[in-house]
Order: structure tokens, then C-alpha cells, then sequence
């Protein structure tokens, strides 16, 4: 029971990390998309990065505690978990704008949900293996 319990607290602490991360991903995305006039896949591709970058050092020190031991395992890991993601992100993006017609906008936020899953589940059972 005490492992459900830990699972709990990742996942709260995992959605509440990945708050952040999203709203920093988003705001790059829309800055990009609509102030700079990037392509969306373009500003996707930064706002998720950027997302990245806040996440990681958030979900190792305060989401699964990891010490700092071998810490490239770590980003390794980490980093392959999120460049699988971004490929769903982006196959998951083009696939609700082309085919389905959906706004960029509201299609990336589509994307997010559907990556943030993979995210915990590859960060919980396999980067942090905690």
C-alpha cells in the first residue's frame, strides 16, 4: 500500500510541476505562433523544449527526490522519455490541424494532454525509477 501511496504523491506533485511546465510551454508556443509568426509546429517544438527545461530539474529534486548520483543516467533517461514525447506531440499536432481542422492553438493544448501521460509514466517507472 505504501507504493500506491508514493504513486499518489508523484502523480500530484508530477501534475503540479507539469502545470507549470505547460503554462511555460504554452506562452512560448503562443508568443512564437502569434507575436513572431512562426510555424506552429516551429513554436510547438520551442514551447515544448522550454517546458522541458523547467520540468526536469523540478521533477528530480522536489517530484521523485532523486539525489544527484549518476546524474546523466538521469537526464538520459529524461531525455529520451520527452524526445519520444515530442514526436508524439508533434505526429498528435499535425494529425488534429491537418486532417481534422482544428486550430493550431487548441490542437496543441490537445497534444500536451495526450504527452503529459507518457510523460509520467515513462519519468515514474523508468527515468526516476523511484
Amino acid at each position: 500500500m505504501k507504493n500506491f501511496g508514493n504513486s499518489v504523491d508523484h502523480l500530484f506533485r508530477f501534475l503540479l510541476v507539469g502545470g507549470i511546465s505547460t503554462i511555460v510551454n504554452y506562452v512560448v508556443f503562443l508568443i512564437l505562433f502569434e507575436k513572431c509568426g512562426q510555424q506552429y509546429q516551429v513554436a510547438s517544438v520551442c514551447g515544448f523544449l522550454t517546458g522541458v527545461a523547467v520540468g526536469f530539474p523540478l521533477n528530480k529534486k522536489w517530484t521523485y527526490k532523486v539525489n544527484f548520483n549518476n546524474k546523466s543516467c538521469y537526464f538520459c533517461r529524461y531525455g529520451i522519455i520527452y524526445f519520444i514525447s515530442l514526436l508524439v506531440n508533434l505526429y498528435v499536432l499535425k494529425f488534429l490541424v491537418k486532417n481534422i481542422g482544428i486550430d493550431a492553438r487548441i490542437a496543441n493544448c490537445i497534444s500536451i494532454i495526450v504527452t503529459t501521460i507518457i510523460n509520467f509514466i515513462g519519468t515514474k517507472f523508468w527515468a526516476f525509477r523511484v
